[in-house]
């Protein structure tokens, strides 16, 4: 498997898919057909049966996911994590009001979870694969600081990316020393990565960020929007990528320059995969980024 091109899978869509105006008998799921209604999707991916798999779509995921598209990612999918093999296992929970079941899947080359948002109506509101969490598997090793890290010479403290109803922690890594310091904001591929773009037991923007701060550049990276905000975020209707990644890319580089310590005119942006293809856009709204790093665009 691929690190860097793993994460962009991880958010293999948005929103939803109802033939609104033709099905005017649209009936309110009931709390427990939720589990039943994510696996009967997998199901279908499983047999290829793309055009009965929307179905139960609300409308922004019709726009978003129609059957050749569907077809598409599952594809993807089993070309990086190898073919299905089999379900393990299911668990729901609520998430600001919105049913998820996660239903366990395991792949040739590795076992993942297959999130599934329902809305209030029952219909499939988001699509997302993460990092499986099962009771009897402990969580990968964390590995520990790189050897080129040098723990002594910078600090770390946590503090807040933009503000308002879709504020995200996140966590600044400072050098030791007087300053002022020129300053790097990591951009996330697609998916609902943390702020280490977590992938089994790679922390990627961990080992970057201690690896620059070691060398005297400080480093700031954050839990992206669709991962603290994921079934919030399924609800709009046609989210953009302005909403999921550059908003929080602006409002990183704001908070540097009103950093002590920070050098406002040597802040730099790196994206990787999703983020490393908006770095165009992210600095036509901030000309004032000194530039840019594109990692696997």
């Amino acid at each position: 498997m691929k690190l860097r091109t793993f994460p962009s899978l991880l958010l293999l869509l948005f929103s939803s898919l109802l033939r609104a105006q033709s099905a005017p008998n649209i009936q309110i799921a009931k709390p427990e057909d939720a589990t039943a209604k994510a696996t009967a999707f997998l199901d279908l991916l499983v047999k290829g049966e793309f055009q009965t798999a929307v179905q139960n779509f609300a409308p922004p995921m019709k726009a978003a996911a129609p059957p050749a598209k569907l077809a598409e990612i599952w594809s993807a999918l089993q070309s990086q994590i190898g073919p299905y093999r089999r379900r393990v296992a299911t668990r729901r929970v609520k998430e600001e009001g919105y049913d998820v079941v996660f239903i366990t899947t395991e792949f040739a080359r590795a076992t993942v979870d297959l999130k599934v948002v329902l809305d209030e109506l029952g219909r499939i509101a988001g699509f997302f694969v993460v990092p499986a969490e099962k009771e009897e598997t402990p969580a990968p090793a964390d590995p520990g600081p790189p050897p080129y890290a040098k723990p002594d010479a910078f600090r770390e403290r946590e503090v807040t990316v933009g503000s308002g109803e879709w504020a995200v922690p996140g966590t600044l890594a400072m050098p030791v020393g007087q300053g002022p310091f020129p300053a790097v904001v990591l951009v996330h591929g697609s998916g609902p990565n943390d702020r280490d773009e977590t992938v089994g037991g790679a922390k990627p923007f961990r080992d970057l960020a201690w690896g620059l701060a070691s060398r005297g550049i400080a480093v700031l990276r954050y839990e992206k929007r669709t991962r603290q905000y994921a079934a919030k975020l399924a609800a709009i209707a046609n989210p953009t990528v302005q909403q999921e990644t550059i908003d929080d890319a602006l409002a990183a580089a704001a908070l540097l320059r009103g950093t002590e310590g920070i050098d406002p005119a040597r802040i730099y942006v790196l994206g990787h995969s999703l983020g490393g293809m908006l770095v165009p856009r992210i600095g036509r709204q901030d000309p004032k980024i000194a530039g840019f790093v594109v990692m696997a665009a």
